[in-house]
């Protein structure tokens, strides 16, 4: 699988959705609405038999009748309707030739485990056995692509428009549907929403898989980061070889889920995937530097961390805190990780902030933490976040303040930033800033995600995201140590 072959997939030049609808209850509205508001400059064709328009768009009501080139078909029809609909296409490709890709919606295919569930996946299949369409699912959500404005989904998540920003690095890969929604939500529902480069639900996998889309990503330039959602697959050892390969040149951060002995048995009834031993699973992604997360949100901090933020050279991380018991709760998140040290910074850092700081802060006890106490100012704030990064034995800074009523958030934020960007190009280390808590602080932390830093809900968050990139930089160092 080349580059090319999936380029049709992320930027057809015209897409049909058969089972397209004006009623908002039903999922074919949802994808053309998101198509609409997106902006998709490409030709969009509804194919419905009972409505003369949908969206404000002529309907057809075959895939054949529509005269214009179609290279990407999106079904979201019933499962049942699946033989008429592709005795249909093979009526268009005997006539236009032209549809290149399928992506099937619909459920109740073969992951039901039933005759006529995989009957209905078989004729689904001949569609590539025919002609070589490419096709993803059935049992999926679709496919994002915010490059090319992209969205054949019915996820109504606001993802899809300009108020999120530019297009970011990230490019996910999940194998539920229902897990490839929600992290999109939540993705959305973040002080600043996240806005993925390309998204993709596998469901079925009964064409493109994980591997197709992994070695598509290895080759996309505006893919700087890989995220994966997996219950299993059958060929295990391929995809690690795969994904080893990669992960030398991007970040893949996986959920791998399955891991007990009913996981696993839910996996296979969920999508017929194939867990695998958990045990060689875990194993393999630390021998191949892949970075294996523990639940959603460490899964979508770390995606971000790496997409915003500058590997750290090093794994020596100070503690800056403005209150005690956050940086106290910070320091016992650190400790469970002994490859990450906390560094001992010069007596030229501490008199500095041992001169700036309220008096009764807590300057360097212990070595590699200071906390700033709850009267420091923003200028504090401020002034000790340079001293601390201009520090050569520091490579990255948990920063955590408890924003005060008697500090304007906003104001906080903004000159937190300003101080971050002024040493960036110089020192070029990341800081892990874990703003809290709740609404109040959304201020000071859209402040600083508006211009491209990264901001965490607790220590626990920021300190994972941390370790991922320390331990993703001592794998590539090893290997380059050792020529691997």
């Amino acid at each position: 699988m080349t580059e090319h072959e999936l380029n049709g997939l992320f930027q057809p030049k015209g897409i049909a959705v058969i089972g397209a609808s004006n009623n908002p209850l039903k999922a074919g509205c949802i994808i053309i609405n998101n198509m609409i508001k997106g902006k998709f400059p490409g030709k969009l064709y509804p194919v419905n038999q009972s409505e003369e328009n949908v969206a404000g768009l002529k309907t057809y009501a075959r895939l054949s009748d529509i005269d214009d080139v179609v290279e990407l078909v999106v079904l979201i029809t019933p499962a049942s309707a699946i033989y008429s609909i592709m005795d249909d296409l093979d009526e268009r490709m005997a006539s236009k030739n032209d549809v290149r890709f399928i992506v099937c919606a619909a459920a109740d295919y073969a992951e039901t485990k039933t005759e006529e569930g995989i009957k209905r996946q078989e004729r689904l299949m001949q569609a590539k056995d025919k002609y070589g369409i490419r096709i993803v699912g059935p049992n999926c959500i679709g496919v994002i692509d915010t490059v090319s404005r992209v969205n054949t989904t019915f996820v109504d998540t606001g993802v899809s428009e300009d108020r999120f920003g530019p297009p970011g690095g990230i490019s996910f890969i999940s194998q539920s549907g229902s897990v490839a929604a929600s992290i999109l939500a939540w993705g959305a529902s973040k002080v600043i929403g996240i806005r993925y480069n390309k998204f993709i639900s596998v469901g079925n996998m009964a064409d493109i898989d994980f591997i197709d889309l992994l070695e598509f990503l290895e080759q996309d330039p505006s893919t700087k980061v890989i995220g994966i959602y997996m219950e299993g697959y059958q060929n295990g050892k391929q995809l690690i070889e795969v994904m080893g390969r990669i992960a030398r040149k991007k970040p893949i951060i996986i959920l791998k889920v399955g891991r007990s002995s009913k996981g696993s048995v839910a996996a296979n009834s969920h999508t017929s995937s194939m867990s695998g031993s958990d045990k060689v699973y875990d194993a393999a992604f630390r021998q191949y530097g892949i970075l294996r997360v523990e639940d959603l949100w460490e899964l979508l901090d770390t995606l971000q961390a790496f997409d915003k933020m500058r590997l750290p050279d090093g794994n020596r991380l100070f503690v800056l805190t403005q209150a005690g018991g956050p940086g106290i709760y910070c320091s016992d998140e650190i400790s469970k990780y002994d490859f990450i040290e906390t560094p001992m910074v010069s007596e030229n850092t501490k008199n500095q902030l041992k001169e700036t700081m309220p008096r009764m802060a807590a300057i360097c006890v212990p070595e590699g933490y200071a906390d700033i106490t709850a009267s420091a100012t923003i200028r504090q704030h401020c002034d000790s976040l340079r001293y601390v990064l201009m520090d050569p034995s520091v490579d990255g800074v948990c920063f955590i303040t408890v924003v005060t009523p008697f500090l304007p958030s906003a104001q906080l934020g903004k000159e937190l930033s300003d101080t971050y960007w002024s040493l960036d190009e110089k020192y070029r280390k990341p800081v892990y800033f874990c703003i809290m808590a709740g609404e109040a602080v959304i201020p000071c932390r859209r402040e600083l995600e508006q211009t491209g830093l990264v901001t965490f809900d607790s220590p626990t968050e920021a300190v994972k995201a941390a370790k991922n990139m320390i331990v993703y930089k001592m794998k590539r160092e090893k290997e380059t140590q050792t020529g691997q």
